[in-house]
């Protein structure tokens, strides 16, 4: 039987189950970027591109891994746009761009700034635990009931 909203409000927020793992994955982050968080959320605006491109999302995981140095296909994101979306100074989304770029995480293509091969790989510690922490998630909500369902 799935809980109500109603019958919820005497259990602790649901937040309180993800503290942890939420934690775990921004130590994982924190740890790829050598402590620079907001290189994590550049790379999410730059990913938020990637995935939005049919040819990225027909990629498996495996074809992801074996990109090696050669850019993902993009829908197009440049310093400005990034800027834009997260609030963050343009100054420093262009040092951090260009940090980027010369590790070889990111490429320049016609379409703007894509994420390569090497950096896929240089995130998959992160990418796993952003899954971990959505079937984490899935689970918890699954066991207390779904908000708002009859």
């Amino acid at each position: 039987m799935i809980a109500r909203r109603d019958e919820m409000e005497d259990e602790a927020p649901l937040s309180d189950q993800l503290i942890s793992p939420l934690l775990h994955l921004l130590q994982v982050l924190h740890e790829t970027a050598a402590g620079d968080l907001e290189v994590h959320i550049i790379l999410l605006a730059i990913a938020a591109r990637v995935v939005a491109h049919p040819d990225a999302q027909s990629l498996s995981n495996e074809e992801r891994l074996a990109q090696d140095a050669r850019p993902f296909p993009t829908r197009g994101v440049n310093v400005r746009s990034i800027a834009d979306s997260t609030g963050m100074a343009r100054e420093t989304v262009r040092r951090k761009v260009a940090a980027l770029l010369r590790a070889g995480w990111i490429a320049q293509s016609a379409e703007g700034l894509t994420i390569t091969g090497k950096g896929y790989m240089a995130l998959n510690p992160a990418r796993e635990e952003i899954e971990q922490l959505a079937h984490r998630f899935h689970d918890t909500v699954a066991q207390r009931g779904s908000p708002g369902a009859p």
